[in-house]
């Protein structure tokens, strides 16, 4: 009986130092302590105008949300990725010199990659034409480009969820474009594999 017990106690212990991460340079491999990566928007899928106050034009307090198509290698011909997110009016600008109606924006999404989730927010900024602010008069879908939406050179902060992105936090800066580019930088917020 007490052998039995020995033997149970034994492979129970080697079950679990078996389970435990490695914490050598293979782990360092799998989990580094940063990561940078360039994504690429690639085109607007859908973007939709929700009137929040009800006053039949973009303004404070309306949302718009969005569906991406992104890139990870660089290529926009087949992009495999998408974002989705959302942007809240947040302020107004008058009209400048250049004829454009601009917002800042309170700005949130999650960039959806196979290796895992990049959850991003921060503010941002939204330049229209007269003609297409004017244009916007109910909720709904709004043909809107990748100009519209990245005008500015900006940074978003970063929170890593799910697959190898886990424990990271960083920052992005997005570059306007066609296709605008975001340049990703990450660390490793905390050790997922305690010895």
């Amino acid at each position: 009986m007490m052998l039995k017990r020995s033997v149970l106690v034994l492979f129970s212990l080697l079950g679990i130092e078996g389970c435990h991460f490695h914490t050598g340079p293979r782990s360092e491999s799998l989990n580094p302590k940063s990561m940078e990566l360039k994504l690429l928007v690639c085109k607007v899928r859908s973007s939709i105008f929700i009137d929040s106050n009800q006053d039949a034009k973009l303004s404070i307090g309306d949302r718009i949300t969005y569906v991406f198509d992104v890139s990870k290698d660089g290529a926009c011909e087949q992009p495999k990725s998408t974002f989705y997110g959302v942007e809240e009016i947040v302020m107004s600008h008058p009209l400048g010199d250049d004829q454009k109606q601009a917002f800042v924006t309170r700005f949130q999404g999650t960039f959806r990659l196979n290796e895992g989730n990049l959850q991003v927010r921060g503010l941002s900024d939204l330049h229209l034409s007269i003609d297409e602010w004017k244009g916007i008069e109910e909720s709904g879908g709004v043909d809107l480009a990748i100009a519209n939406i990245f005008p500015l050179r900006h940074k978003l902060s970063v929170v890593g969820q799910g697959g190898s992105c886990t424990g990271y936090i960083g920052t992005a800066a997005v570059s306007p474009g066609d296709p605008a580019v975001v340049d990703v930088s990450l660390f490793r917020q905390f050790k997922l594999d305690q010895a």
